[in-house]
């Protein structure tokens, strides 16, 4: 999507939605990008970060700066990391910590971290908690588990993996499950793309994914 497709796009959800996640985008456009969005709502600008600290905490200045309201790293880069970014952010500017991607076969979790999911994902919100991040990103089937690392719900929890009950077509998500279903289990923001970006009409497909949402989600949205 071209920037004056999304910037359309935006203008067009302006009000049906609590804001916009960019991410390949920026690295065309550039950060300039940010504050023309945030003309029609929130920022949710989703780079996960993962680097050497002083590298990530060029980033989030950066990105924070630019008008970010969230942005995304990879709790893999370790509290020196978490820490470098936390110090960079500004105000206004949310950190969320990426756990587990939801596209990432249960086989590769295997592999890469040599824990299961549960492990894995449990010992990353951890560690987002202990940095003084303000959320995390997981899967909606892990929101119990964040709910037991963090029960005082100090963490954010911005749930990607989320598929309308009536969007049947073929993703490459692995772990996901309905607004509704997501909702009831604890998340805070939905991040919901395709069945809304490539829909015939964007504005139609969000009513269709509030009927599935409880009033009281919509208006805390």
């Amino acid at each position: 999507m071209a920037q004056n497709e999304a910037l359309e796009m935006a203008r067009r959800l302006e009000g049906q939605v609590w804001g916009f996640k960019v991410n390949d985008l920026l690295l065309r456009e550039g950060v300039e990008l940010i504050p023309r969005l945030r003309h029609y709502g929130k920022v949710f600008c989703d780079p996960k970060l993962h680097d050497i600290p002083n590298t990530v905490a060029n980033y989030v200045r950066i990105l924070g700066q630019a008008g970010a309201d969230l942005v995304t790293l990879h709790c893999t880069g370790g509290s020196a990391m978490l820490d470098a970014a936390r110090a960079a952010r500004t105000d206004g500017c949310g950190l969320l910590g990426v756990t587990v991607l939801t596209a990432m076969p249960t086989a590769d979790v295997d592999y890469v971290y040599h824990r299961n999911i549960s492990e894995t994902v449990g010992d990353l919100a951890r560690s987002a908690l202990e940095a003084g991040l303000d959320g995390i990103v997981s899967s909606p089937l892990e929101l119990s588990l964040i709910d037991e690392c963090d029960p005082q719900h100090r963490l954010l929890r911005v749930i990607p993996g989320i598929r309308p009950q009536w969007y049947s077509q073929a993703e490459d998500q692995q772990r996901f499950l309905t607004p509704g279903e997501a909702w009831r289990l604890g998340a805070d923001l939905l991040v919901i793309g395709r069945p809304i970006t490539r829909a015939k009409d964007p504005v139609a497909a969000c009513r269709l994914l509030a009927e599935e949402l409880p009033p009281e989600s919509i208006a805390s949205s």
